[in-house]
């Protein structure tokens, strides 16, 4: 069981960020920022399960030099065993992704 809470996201594979069974339902805030030094960053968010994906932000673009904030109540999801994960993927580019946890 992952919880990745700080991490730099670089290429085009899918990346779990929260893996199913990690007991994490308490996001407050995703906060993505470009890295890269002249290249936008274009990303997927979502939740999903081995057949389902439901998704956060889907080609998003983020210029380089800049973050996107991503503070709301639908960033809760149910993260019990057999549940749902949080997973980015890149189409470009390099982020660092920071999740904060509600108190």
């Amino acid at each position: 069981m992952a919880v990745k809470l700080r991490q730099n996201i670089t290429g085009t594979a899918t990346q779990a960020l929260i893996t199913a069974g990690s007991n994490v339902n308490n996001i407050g805030e995703i906060l993505l920022t470009n890295v890269h030094a002249t290249d936008a960053a274009t990303v997927d968010l979502y939740v999903g399960d081995s057949t389902n994906s439901f998704y956060i932000i889907k080609n998003t673009e983020v210029p380089f030099g800049t973050s996107l904030l991503l503070n709301s109540k639908s960033l809760k999801f149910i993260n019990t065993t057999g549940a749902f994960g949080l997973f980015i993927k890149l189409g470009a580019g390099s982020v660092d992704v920071h999740i904060k946890r509600e108190s």
